[in-house]
């Protein structure tokens, strides 16, 4: 695995395939993933799936498992927890939204060699913007309910698949009102909202390939690029093109050249 090694932290990037699948581990430090293509993660009670615009905390010893979305490099920074900051939420697994400042750090520690002194500074940025990001809520909760976890699988699977609750309550042999409240219980959201959000992820992965927008409606199931491009400012606050040209200039964001002070 690819990366570098300094005295409290080590800073790694490697080349991920999709559907590539981490059996649950530990580490004995502080993990914050950064994962463009998209991962699904398990850590504790918590599930998510996760695209690019999200960073990952897992705390020193937690065990998590990951499966990979797209095929892309993943980035992690290993952080003794003498250096942990210290407000609670700290302790537990988190969701993060992407600070481009954030990915440019990460991006430059795991590519080159820095003196202490800039790895001081920029550990110290570091902490400061973790310090003041907020916990991201957007991030696609899965389920714990076997049933609902079904057919959050099924969806994320193949986003082309349309059936409602009420079908797969059939195919389950249990009430609508069940699957809603499994999902609404879960992942905080409805599944309508859930499948929407599914959807727009697998989208998302899409676009950022180079797939073109009426392309992507049809391959996740969008009879017409118009009803995509709701669904996706419903979801991201823009339209796709306007996404994935910030998306591409985050992605390429350049290692720091320049003392961090």
């Amino acid at each position: 695995m690819p990366g570098k090694t300094y005295e409290k932290l080590e800073a790694h990037r490697e080349q991920v395939l999709p559907d590539q699948y981490f059996e649950p581990h530990s580490h004995a430090a502080d993990q914050l993933a950064w994962i463009p293509g998209g991962a699904r993660i398990g850590v504790g009670d918590s599930r998510w799936h996760l695209h690019g615009d999200h960073f990952a905390w897992i705390p020193a010893l937690a065990e998590h498992e990951m499966q990979m979305v797209g095929a892309e490099e993943m980035f992690s920074l290993y952080i003794d927890p003498v250096l942990r900051l210290p407000q609670p939420r700290w302790t537990r697994p988190l969701v993060l939204p992407v600070d481009p400042v954030a990915v440019a750090i990460i991006q430059s520690l795991s590519s080159i060699d820095v003196d202490e002194s800039r790895l001081d500074a920029s550990i110290a940025l570091l902490r400061e913007i973790l310090s003041s990001t907020e916990e991201s809520y957007d991030a696609l909760a899965l389920p714990s309910d076997p049933r609902a976890r079904a057919i959050a699988e099924a969806i994320l699977e193949d986003p082309q698949e349309l059936r409602e609750l009420e079908n797969w309550a059939q195919h389950f042999g249990v009430s609508t009102k069940t699957l809603h409240r499994a999902f609404l219980a879960d992942t905080g959201i409805t599944f309508s909202q859930w499948r929407t959000r599914a959807r727009v992820y697998a989208a998302e992965r899409l676009l950022v390939e180079g797939h073109s927008v009426q392309d992507t409606a049809e391959l996740i199931g969008y009879s017409t690029p118009t009803g995509f491009i709701k669904a996706f400012r419903q979801v991201f606050g823009s339209t796709p093109a306007t996404y994935i040209r910030a998306k591409r200039r985050l992605r390429g964001a350049p290692a720091f050249r320049r003392p961090l002070h």
